[in-house]
């Protein structure tokens, strides 16, 4: 199976971006409110 690749958006997060972010994502509470 060929896996297609995409151009990717100004907005994307870089690995090292998420690396910085992501520790604080864990902080929240799963009561916290959710995005749709």
């Amino acid at each position: 199976m060929q896996t297609i690749t995409r151009k990717p958006y100004p907005t994307d997060v870089s690995d090292e971006e998420w690396a910085f972010v992501a520790p604080y994502l864990a902080l929240m509470p799963e009561s916290s409110a959710q995005r749709a």
